[in-house]
């Protein structure tokens, strides 16, 4: 199965040399070693840098589990994109049929097209990874709203089929939405500070408690419960900002995060 890029010259640059020059001109120089990454999704005019700052600063491996957020709402409630090839600007990269054979046999996990063929948030990010290591494959995965212990079960059942693999998780989340400058710099740092403490269950609650509107809650619970299987012992922020500083309008922002766990 082919998914051609949908947001191409929308969310980012449908040029190979625009694209280059902003990946090196924000891109880290030094590099570290990760289980998982947390990188924002919206066009790359509000939140680019912050993704190529994080994903720059860790040393990926020849495998990506993405994790997302599914917005549009159509298709399975965590949903695999079938073996087959993704376009980016940088050309091709390639679905990896292991980890895919290995993420079938979870049955809440379901193979489907639809919940990915409009869907942003995955596709954002691979340019940036395509750029910065060519030669990766990857696994897709979209979600839907889900209960705190499914997200718990999820995240057991996945490391269980995929335990003898290694790869880089990259989960795709933006912060609290359409608030102002101020009640989302609070609300988005109630949710970091969860997430540096690897607290899954603190970020969750703090995210309904407080009316935190984190699109990839989902994905970000599954991710560090996954990570913290594989071993993970700790956290830190690459960097947090917001659309305000972008466009100048601090009324009604949405906050982005690159967050990196270790």
């Amino acid at each position: 199965m082919f998914r051609k890029a949908v947001v191409k010259g929308y969310f980012y640059p449908d040029n190979r040399e625009e694209l280059v020059n902003f990946f090196e001109q924000n891109k880290e120089k030094q590099k570290s070693d990760a289980i998982l990454a947390i990188v924002p999704h919206a066009g790359y005019i509000y939140s680019g840098k912050t993704a190529v700052k994080t994903i720059s600063s860790i040393n990926l491996k020849k495998k990506v589990l993405m994790l997302g957020p599914n917005h549009t709402g159509f298709g399975e409630k965590v949903a695999l994109f079938p073996d087959g090839e993704w376009e980016t600007p940088f050309g091709i990269l390639k679905v990896d049929n292991v980890l895919n054979s290995k993420l079938k046999l979870v049955e809440d996990i379901k193979e489907d097209i639809v919940a990915h063929v409009r869907e942003h948030s995955l596709e954002v990010i691979l340019p940036i990874l395509h750029y910065f290591s060519g030669d990766i494959t990857f696994s897709a995965i979209t979600m839907m709203p889900m209960r705190y212990n499914q997200c718990i079960e999820l995240a057991e059942k996945i490391y269980q089929n995929v335990r003898d693999e290694e790869f880089t998780i990259v989960v795709s989340s933006d912060f609290n939405h359409y608030e102002d400058a101020e009640t989302t710099n609070k609300k988005d740092m109630m949710a970091i500070e969860n997430i540096l403490a690897l607290d899954s269950k603190g970020l969750y609650d703090v995210v309904f408690s407080k009316d935190i509107s984190m699109c990839g809650v989902y994905p970000a619970i599954v991710g560090i419960e996954l990570a913290k299987l594989f071993g993970a012992k700790e956290a830190k922020l690459i960097e947090h900002t917001h659309s305000g500083y972008v466009n100048g309008d601090y009324s009604q922002v949405v906050g982005y995060a690159g967050i990196l766990i270790q």
